[in-house]
């Protein structure tokens, strides 16, 4: 009975020893009675993707059964069961990285030495890619735990990628300000955006009582915290007009909105004791300011309060920043902000170090861990908790420190190469997804060890080939890295496919790439049986097209040169096919085999009323007779006696014309 394919099928995992089907094959704890009425399992594991096929099946035959067993639905469905290693929402995030990182490995590959602005120009790329597959994934019709899932390791990954691009691509690049701190806000800003503008907005419009409105100090505080000050000082001119303000708070509110606009921002064309002698001029304003609103008891009035809070950040007080701080990003932002704003990339380490001990942050995620030890330059555990949030960035990540030449730092943590190692990993990843094959390939080729190549081989050798297209495009990437082994077996199994379908001339095409000359010689003699059976000369089509494209072998020449005698046979050009016929014969071209059909085919040539063979030529003929007789190698057919018997007699009366006739 035909089995049907399951539409749906789901795999629940409730521990990581026990996978089962829902609904399963059987009732639940009738497995006995199930196995009583001839039935087990059978099950083929896919060679390559991440799949098995399970079916039920009978322990005997059905007709060797004492009674007949009764048949249900689930007896008759083949189930497709898979571990989907990368989902599908991921494809054009995989595809576009994948160029990313060939243009990468193709452009270091020749030009050694890209520099700075070339790397930061690929590691954009990457972070573009990042964010479109964010944008995408909001943009879903329906927000499941997975999409939301996805996008929060997507955040993750940019967060990270972005945090290494700043310390080590962007502070490097010449003629910038050598400060880490504006590049940190920025990626702190980006990262972990915080007011949010549209809360902003919200708050702003709220109408007659935005003094009154409970979020705006703790949103102009958050402003201050993370250094929004242009925002911090439209916010602050705009709320000191409104009613319900106190004298006192409103004329703070347009002073710190003035102080905040003055605040000194370094650039490359300024020296340092210029910057320092701004920053402490303005310092000293925020001090003074700082004083002036303690002496009013800011405690009693909501707004005073609020703006002192702004003051103590901006000025750089400690104890202020880790109150207003709701993260360690804020803490060491405001800090590295208004603390130290000409503090350069390795001040990063020692300041993280302190946010996270003095600050008594525990509670820590793979992400934050991961940030942490990038920041304190600790990059074996760096790339290990990059691994944790996903294994395209563990991947890539190495690859971009590799090229970075920072790689060489941690490589000696490691027992195997740690860019080898995450490459191989990710593309183990791919290759089970059935669109990803090529992409998967690319990363062990592109990895450059020759463990990879191996591994990539074996895969190679494995990948489905359904149609001949995608035959020739697993062709050509084994040919791109030189697979050797992979492209012969591939092109071994091609020719026995087409010469299971009978394109005969594409198997030989096929066997001809490897030099399988005894498959070369097995087809050739398929087409001299087929040949023999029909009395139709048809293979011409097949053996000019492989000979066009330069192959030799022994068969298809011979198979040439008959195809030579045939035509001119039918041609009634008889001198010249017998011509022919003899330099096969003499020149040893036929397979022994083939020598008894040849001398058959000589009979009438031999009794035509025209003289074809001469008195030599003749006993040219005999002496390939008898040699054939006397042959010890079996020809693989038997001789017919009667036809060579005629063949003797036309000898016999040939020579006797032949003598006439000189």
């Amino acid at each position: 009975m035909p089995r049907k394919r399951a539409a749906k099928f789901v795999i629940c995992r409730d521990t990581e020893a026990v996978t089962h089907l829902e609904p399963g094959l059987f009732p639940a704890g009738r497995q006995s009675e199930w196995s009583e009425q001839n039935r087990t399992l059978t099950f083929s594991i896919h060679p390559l993707w991440n799949q098995i096929a399970i079916a039920v099946a009978g322990k005997q035959p059905t007709e060797a059964l004492p009674k007949r067993v009764p048949v249900y639905e689930q007896d008759q469905t083949v189930h497709i069961c898979g571990v989907p290693g990368v989902p599908d929402s991921r494809l054009p995030f995989v595809n576009d990285t994948h160029a990313v990182f060939a243009s990468l490995q193709e452009v270091m590959s020749k030009e050694p030495v890209v520099g700075m602005d070339g790397l930061l120009q690929m590691s954009s790329m990457y972070r573009e890619a990042m964010l479109r597959q964010i944008r995408v994934l909001q943009e879903a019709s329906e927000t499941t735990e997975f999409i939301a899932g996805e996008v929060e390791t997507f955040h993750a990954m940019h967060a990270v990628w972005h945090l290494l691009e700043i310390i080590y691509l962007t502070s490097n690049l010449p003629g910038l300000s050598t400060s880490i701190v504006p590049h940190f806000m920025e990626w702190l800003n980006f990262n972990f955006p915080a007011p949010l503008a549209e809360d902003g907005e919200r708050i702003l419009d709220s109408g007659g009582g935005l003094a009154l409105n409970g979020e705006l100090w703790a949103y102009v505080r958050k402003l201050a915290l993370r250094g929004h000050v242009s925002v911090l000082a439209n916010t602050l001119e705009r709320v000191a007009p409104v009613k319900g303000l106190s004298a006192h708070a409103a004329r703070w509110a347009r002073d710190i909105a003035g102080i905040a606009r003055d605040m000194p921002l370094g650039s490359s064309e300024e020296t340092a004791g210029s910057f320092n002698a701004r920053w402490r001029r303005w310092n000293e304003e925020l001090q003074n300011a700082a004083a002036a609103i303690a002496s009013l008891q800011p405690s009693e009035d909501e707004a005073l309060e609020a703006l002192y809070a702004v003051v103590d950040v901006m000025r750089g007080n400690a104890d202020a920043v880790a109150e207003e701080g709701k993260s360690w990003q804020d803490v060491l932002g405001a800090m590295l902000l208004y603390s130290e704003p000409t503090a350069l990339a390795d001040r990063l380490p020692s300041l993280a170090g302190a946010v996270v001990e003095q600050y008594h942050i525990t509670e820590l995620s793979e992400l934050d861990r991961g940030l942490i030890a990038l920041l304190n330059h600790e990059l074996p555990e760096f790339l290990v908790l990059c691994n944790r949030i996903d294994p395209w960035l563990a991947a890539h990540m190495a690859d971009l420190m590799d090229h970075i030449s920072i790689l060489d730092m941690c490589r000696g943590a490691f027992a195997v190469d740690p860019r080898e190692h995450y490459l191989v990993a990710l593309s183990e990843l791919y290759i089970g997804h059935e669109n990803l094959w090529r992409v998967a390939l690319d990363y062990l080729g592109l990895s450059g060890t020759r463990a990879a190549r191996c591994v990539m081989a074996e895969y190679a050798m494995r990948v489905p080939l359904e149609s001949d297209a995608k035959a020739q495009q697993v062709l050509r990437v084994c040919e791109k890295y030189g697979l050797k082994s992979a492209i012969d077996r591939i092109h071994r199994q091609l020719g026995r496919r087409q010469w299971q379908r009978g394109r005969l001339g594409a198997a030989i095409a096929h066997f001809a790439v490897v030099s399988d000359r005894r498959s070369i010689g097995l087809i050739c003699d398929q087409l001299w049986d087929q040949y023999l059976a029909s009395g139709a000369l048809e293979y011409g089509p097949v053996i000019d097209g492989v000979m066009a494209a330069g192959l030799r072998h022994e068969r298809l020449r011979f198979l040439t040169r008959y195809r030579d005698f045939y035509e001119s046979y039918r041609a009634r050009m008889l001198a010249e096919a017998g011509a022919i016929l003899l330099s096969i014969l003499v020149e040893e071209i036929a397979p022994p085999y083939a020598v008894a059909d040849l001398l058959v085919d000589a009979i009438p040539l031999l009794e035509g009323d025209e003289l074809v063979f001469s008195a030599d030529q003749t006993f040219e003929l005999m002496r390939c007779a008898e040699a054939l007789r006397q042959s010890p190698f079996p020809t693989g057919r038997s001789v017919d006696e009667g036809e060579m018997s005629i063949f003797s007699v036309a000898c016999g009366r040939n020579l006797a014309r032949s003598f006439v006739t000189i």
